[in-house]
């Protein structure tokens, strides 16, 4: 579903950038977001996440599929740098909190720790899919330096 998700958000994006190319406009924006606007080169940075996004979670579902346990890690560190990314978001709007919209930064932060929690499960989900698929005799060895790191991480 995930990967469903993205790809509706791909055509998407590409639409808005074909609009905007057909229509020969000369302004760099090519939608608002909030009654602020939107440049390609962002729609371009959104898309290529995207792509890391179908790329990371067509990894793991080969991965669950083929007994390669390797294949989840990528996986397991993209959800950790959303969670890296997570936390400074809520950092920031603590900031921004303090400084002013209080209404605005609350609900931000609500959204925020939401996704963290959903992170927080789909990564001990996946960890304990990792770990089966790596002491199963069909996966591959135990001595693997990342599946270390992996125990030192939880």
């Amino acid at each position: 579903m995930d990967i469903i998700g993205a790809v509706f958000f791909e055509l998407m994006i590409i639409c808005m950038l074909c609009r905007r190319s057909s229509k020969k406009q000369q302004q760099t924006d090519v939608a608002t977001l909030y009654g602020q606007a939107v440049g390609s080169r962002m729609l371009w940075i959104y898309l290529i996440l995207l792509n890391i996004w179908i790329l990371a979670s067509t990894l793991l579902v080969f991965g669950i599929l083929w007994h390669k346990s390797q294949l989840l890690l990528f996986w397991l560190f993209w959800c950790l740098g959303g969670l890296i990314f997570d936390v400074v978001f809520v950092l920031w709007w603590l900031w921004e909190m303090i400084s002013g919209d209080a209404i605005e930064a609350l609900t931000n932060i609500l959204i925020s720790m939401l996704t963290m929690s959903i992170e927080f499960g789909f990564i001990y989900v996946v960890y304990n899919v990792y770990m089966n698929l790596s002491q199963s005799p069909v996966g591959q060895s135990n001595n693997d330096s990342l599946l270390s790191f992996a125990n030192f991480i939880f």
